[in-house]
């Protein structure tokens, strides 16, 4: 027997990648060593602003209301300047869900 479970597709959405979900959001990579962590090597954005959502649907989306690298359910929109990044996401702990945009 097998069980088969619905996982959640994360990804980036927002007028700093795609307008708001005019396209396909940038999707995360599983972190097979830490359940409930994610990642992205590399992903350009523009000067804008930016959300984490689940399945390109606003049902689950995270911002960070306060700018302190701390997730929010339904946020603040996140603002980034142009450039290349590496965003990490670890929704492991539902306390204290964490991101980091490393600008490459």
């Amino acid at each position: 027997t097998y069980t088969l479970v619905k996982t959640q597709i994360y990804g980036v959405v927002g007028s700093a990648y795609n307008d708001w979900g005019a396209t396909p959001d940038y999707a995360f990579t599983p972190d097979y060593s830490k359940e409930g962590a994610y990642y992205i090597n590399e992903i350009v954005l523009i000067d804008g602003k930016m959300k984490f959502r689940a399945n390109n649907d606003w049902a689950v989306n995270y911002g960070d209301t306060g700018l302190d690298g701390k997730l929010d359910a339904g946020g603040d929109d996140i603002p980034v300047t142009a450039g290349t990044y590496r965003i990490t996401m670890d929704l492991s702990d539902p306390n204290n869900m964490t991101y980091t945009l490393t600008k490459k």
